[in-house]
């Protein structure tokens, strides 16, 4: 058996402190949304200046790069 330290006791009690419990509400799920929805919107609008339905004014794209 390991031996019992102080570190070691603390450690435990906040590691398992929250175990089973759940806050009601909502918690971070609105925050995951918008984070969600805004890499939703960027990837959308990587997508369409890669297809070229929406073109940016001296930005090219092509097989060889960006000029």
């Amino acid at each position: 058996m390991g031996q019992k330290t102080a570190i070691g006791s603390l450690l435990k009690s906040i590691g398992n402190s929250g175990q089973g419990k759940v806050v009601p509400g909502f918690g971070a799920a609105p925050v995951m949304a918008l984070i969600g929805v805004l890499l939703l919107v960027f990837l959308v609008i990587m997508l369409q200046i890669y297809n070229q339905s929406l073109v940016l004014q001296g930005f090219t794209v092509d097989w060889n790069g960006v000029n």
